[in-house]
């Protein structure tokens, strides 16, 4: 009998909530499922030292400074201290200071952590936490397993970088155009 890791054991997860939202299935359970690998996922990254949260935020404005520097437009919903960040990174990119997402430094206290994560594990924590609120309700708008599956994936590049994803949740990746150019292209080839 094989075993299994960790790591292995999240992707797995993903890759299910992935096939259950292409066949259309229920998007509380795929949320869920998703939202389990993430956390996974999300002790991992700490264990290993790093904040899932900083690291996504660094890689996401360094992503988008990086779009703007090459004037790309990127339509992400924003506010006013991400957007402080952005514009940081894009003077740092364009002074020569900031070369990759790791250059960046991102101050957020832990109520601004929750709340980035909040959409993610609410639904989650509804289902957890069962015992303490049996009566309590989870609005439908709360429910979003595409958000989800994309912090998955995230932290799933970030646990194992360089690992290619499974080429099951490529269809899915292509619908959302989510692969990157040169991987759109082996694709298809």
């Amino acid at each position: 009998m094989a075993t299994i890791d960790k790591a292995t054991a999240a992707e797995r997860l993903v890759v299910c909530a992935i096939i259950m939202a292409e066949r259309g299935e229920d998007p509380l359970a795929i949320h869920v499922i998703a939202a389990s690998a993430l956390q996974v996922l999300r002790d991992l990254i700490k264990k290993a030292g790093d904040d899932y949260v900083e690291q996504v935020l660094k890689i996401g404005a360094f992503t988008v400074a990086s779009a703007r520097v090459n004037g790309e437009s990127v339509n992400l919903p924003s506010n006013a201290e991400m957007d402080a960040v952005v514009d940081t990174a894009v003077n740092g990119i364009k002074a020569g200071t900031v070369t990759q997402a790791a250059d960046l430094v991102i101050n957020l206290n832990a109520a601004g952590r929750r709340a980035l994560l909040d959409s993610i594990v609410k639904p989650y924590n509804f289902l957890k936490h069962a015992d303490n609120d049996p009566l309590a309700t989870l609005d439908e708008t709360d429910i979003d397993p595409d958000h989800v599956i994309g912090h998955a994936l995230s932290a799933l590049t970030m646990v194992s970088p360089g690992k290619p994803l499974p080429d099951t949740i490529k269809p899915y990746l292509e619908r959302r155009d989510l692969l990157a150019p040169e991987q759109s292209s082996e694709a298809q080839a």
